[in-house]
């Protein structure tokens, strides 16, 4: 197997195992038909992530008109807008001596839109998140970002060692707190644990109604920690108006910018 760049070529000899299979994976896409199947497995192995973010790109792309089965340990090919538009996420977990599968359901699947499309948390299914998927089990969910923070230092002041990884950085709010235990649950997690602050306590009596099997507590406090009032605060023009359409009087020079940033990112290649 060889390669060439620009004044040269390259044998496949001494080259790492990770680029050995990155060549292996891409030529059997290149080599591909539409409606074939294709399995990949593990494709992250001895791959830097910047080169699995590129690969996981040419693999959504590929998907359009083939099916593609993707073994994989990484978060980086979790892709949750593909996932949105037809992509499926498959879990296989050891319960009671034999290996069960689960899979994501198609309301959780409908549910995805209005995640991805939050500007306020775009972290809720980020890089972070997507680690729990990983986990033999043992999750918490908790409210925001300040949370994830601050939650393990209350643990300290209690001198408690509590049990259980926290998602992400958050579920994005209490009212996205039945959405991400549906995942969850679609995936077969057995024990998952919210946290609500009491302001929503109120929502505690349906999350365990809902999830039986899961756990949800409300804090005797109403946010993790004291926070002033605040004084209104006068409108702002940004780039985007209350649709998400730039204001035509700024498309010019944003679109010099980006022109710009391209051209940088450019010069050498």
């Amino acid at each position: 197997m060889k390669f060439q760049t620009e004044n040269s070529h390259h044998s496949s000899e001494g080259l790492g195992e990770g680029l050995i299979s990155l060549l292996y994976i891409i030529d059997a896409l290149y080599d591909s038909e539409p409606a074939m199947v294709i399995a990949i497995d593990e494709p992250e192995l001895s791959l830097h992530p910047a080169i699995q973010r590129r690969l996981m790109r040419l693999i959504i792309e590929y998907s359009k008109d083939r099916q593609i089965i993707l073994s994989t340990h990484s978060p980086l090919f979790i892709d949750w807008n593909a996932i949105a538009k037809g992509a499926n996420i498959i879990r296989f977990a050891k319960e009671n001596g034999q290996c069960n599968v689960h899979h994501l359901q198609k309301c959780s699947s409908k549910k995805l839109a209005g995640i991805l499309d939050n500007r306020n948390n775009p972290h809720i299914l980020g890089l972070n998140a997507n680690e729990v998927f990983f986990l033999d089990d043992q999750v918490i969910l908790v409210e925001g970002q300040e949370d994830v923070l601050l939650y393990p230092k209350i643990w300290n002041q209690l001198d408690m060692e509590v049990k259980g990884n926290l998602f992400g950085w958050g579920v994005g709010g209490a009212d996205n707190m039945n959405f991400v235990a549906s995942l969850l649950r679609d995936l077969g997690f057995q024990k998952v644990c919210g946290i609500l602050d009491n302001d929503k306590r109120e929502n505690i009596e349906h999350l365990n109604c809902e999830f039986p099997n899961f756990k949800f507590f409300a804090i005797p406090a109403d946010d993790i920690r004291t926070k002033p009032a605040q004084k209104s605060k006068q409108e702002v023009t940004g780039l985007l108006d209350k649709e998400n359409k730039i204001d035509e009087k700024f498309k010019k020079e944003t679109r010099s910018i980006f022109g710009t940033v391209n051209a940088y990112m450019n010069m050498g290649n």
